[in-house]
């Protein structure tokens, strides 16, 4: 879950996830989450003709490189679902559960930050952000602080959250080392339901796994398989 880091760095952790190719190739390409609702007939929508000029030259390649070192450390994808803190303690099927991909840089063993994107195309919304912490730096959190952090065991155990395009030993390492950290999620946009990010923010929460509708049960069994490859 590193950037632009040196070569050296870069492989060796490139090695640690499993992945097949470690020389800078890219992987195959995932199944898209379909960006859809309100948004993506909105003014959010992608619209290349619209784009200003300076963008297109970006895109392009005609103008000069700029510094993207954040963005670039954004390696490691998840795909999962949440729902609104407010609904957790609801019934079975009660509420919409929000399936999102998590774009993740890890900064050290202890905390890593993630971008939520209703997507996986050129037209997705980015619409929320996801702070994960390790289990010893959760025990320094206050109490008061506590509230808003959600355990990752459950998503782990129950399939809802998956890591797509490892091999199956880098998958099962991956979720092993997930499996006991928190998140901090709060979600910014309903795209679905708002043509722009309208209000305050949502605190997410996890998903219990016995609380899965059936439509929600189907669609994670329907996602993208994880691409078996030679180590």
């Amino acid at each position: 879950m590193r950037g632009v880091l040196p070569a050296r760095a870069a492989l060796s952790l490139c090695a640690l996830l499993g992945l097949a190719d470690c020389h800078g190739r890219s992987a195959p390409p995932a199944t898209a989450v379909a960006s859809r609702g309100a948004a993506s007939d909105g003014p959010a929508r992608r619209d290349d003709p619209g784009r200003s000029a300076t963008v297109r030259a970006l895109e392009s390649g005609t103008l000069g490189p700029q510094d993207r070192t954040p963005v670039d450390r954004l390696l490691l994808v998840l795909d999962g679902y949440t729902r609104p803190k407010r609904e957790a303690g609801g019934a079975p099927g009660e509420g919409r559960p929000d399936r999102a991909l998590f774009y993740c840089a890890q900064l050290n063993a202890d905390f890593s930050q993630c971008v939520l994107f209703d997507g996986s195309d050129e037209g997705a919304h980015l619409v929320g952000v996801e702070y994960v912490i390790s289990p010893s730096l959760y025990a320094t959190l206050p109490a008061v602080e506590r509230q808003y952090w959600h355990a990752h065991v459950g998503e782990i155990d129950s399939g809802v959250l998956v890591s797509p395009g490892l091999t199956d030993a880098a998958h099962t390492a991956l979720m092993g080392e997930l499996r006991s950290t928190y998140g901090k999620s709060w979600r910014t946009w309903d795209a679905e339901a708002d043509p722009l990010p309208f209000g305050e923010p949502t605190l997410m929460w996890s998903i219990s796994p016995g609380k899965l509708e059936p439509a929600t049960r189907h669609e994670m069994r329907s996602r993208w398989s994880r691409t078996s490859r030679e180590e």
